[in-house]
């Protein structure tokens, strides 16, 4: 049985965390009680209510004080003296490894149970938001690197480190490897130095905006839930057409408005005027509104990556 340290609410509160982190390392979160947690801290189920309203409350507590361990150790690399912009930005970067390091039975046992609960997409919010911090952050940090002229390219930059940096942590993570946290943030500033300076050469038209990065980050980064294909959307549209009372003439005007969409998107470049016309005939269908509104997005996706207009006239 663990005992905390002291008295002092934050200090209890630390206590349960660590200890709550220890258990959910070996365990899960789902497969661990409060009472397990209270009874490994050495209190009452009651007492660890009065600190944690909720196991859920807890979880996010522990996603919050793994950050702010980050966040403390990264501020301490600013305050060394001596260090250019690139060489603070390569300790930061050993610095996040190492945390993920000492963290890593926890990390791994969360990794699993959001694969097997299905959690994965459930991200709270102050995950969100301390990954929004991150990002603001590696930003400020590559036009302090790289100047001022780097800016169009922060947001293609911050994606690569994001990608890159999840290579690394699944490299740390796997024990036939032995691959030190120095070689890796070697070989991390050498592709940076080495994208950055192709970027500043050539001058492409940046990828990603600031803004959209941020909300993707806002959003998570869950996988894309795709629309399914107009043509599937329709082919459920005409069974459900068979099963309305609708007068007949209204039917086979609908009927006929499925049909030809149908046809056009077999097309090789469909025409956006006949795709609207038809759309047109379909909207005011209420018995096939949900539908409709499927259709909708589904086009949007398919044919040009923008919404067609709601308005038909």
């Amino acid at each position: 049985m663990n005992k905390p340290l002291s008295d002092k609410p934050a200090d209890k509160k630390k206590f349960i965390i660590r200890t709550a982190m220890e258990l959910f390392s070996i365990k899960g979160s789902s497969a661990t009680s409060m009472q397990e947690i209270a009874e490994h801290c050495g209190m009452s189920k009651g007492s660890l209510y009065l600190h944690f309203k909720s196991k859920e409350e807890l979880e996010q507590s522990i996603y919050t004080y793994c950050y702010q361990m980050l966040h403390e150790q990264l501020v301490q690399v600013d305050q060394e003296q001596g260090l250019t912009p690139k060489e603070n930005l390569r300790k930061q970067l050993e610095t996040l490894l190492s945390l993920v390091l000492e963290l890593r039975e926890f990390l791994l046992m969360q990794i699993k149970e959001w694969v097997t609960h299905g959690k994965k997409n459930m991200e709270p919010q102050c995950v969100k938001d301390n990954n929004i911090r991150m990002l603001k952050r590696a930003q400020s940090k590559l036009l302090h690197v790289y100047g001022p002229e780097i800016e169009p390219y922060t947001a293609d930059l911050t994606l690569f480190i994001h990608g890159s940096l999840g290579s690394y942590i699944r490299l740390l993570f796997d024990p036939r490897l032995s691959i030190t946290i120095q070689q890796m943030s070697g070989h991390f500033m050498f592709m940076l130095d080495a994208l950055s300076e192709g970027l500043l050469a050539k001058r492409p038209v940046p990828l990603f905006s600031s803004e959209l990065l941020e909300q993707w980050v806002h959003d998570g980064f869950g996988p894309i839930q795709a629309n399914p294909h107009p043509l599937q959307v329709i082919k459920a549209m005409k069974i459900t057409l068979k099963g309305l009372d609708l007068p007949e003439p209204r039917r086979d005007e609908t009927l006929d408005s499925l049909v030809i969409l149908e046809q056009e998107l077999l097309e090789l470049q469909p025409r956006r005027a006949i795709l609207l016309g038809m759309m047109r005939n379909l909207k005011n269908i209420s018995e096939m509104e949900e539908q409709f509104k499927e259709l909708e997005a589904a086009l949007f996706q398919h044919i040009q990556s923008r919404p067609i207009p709601v308005n038909y006239g």
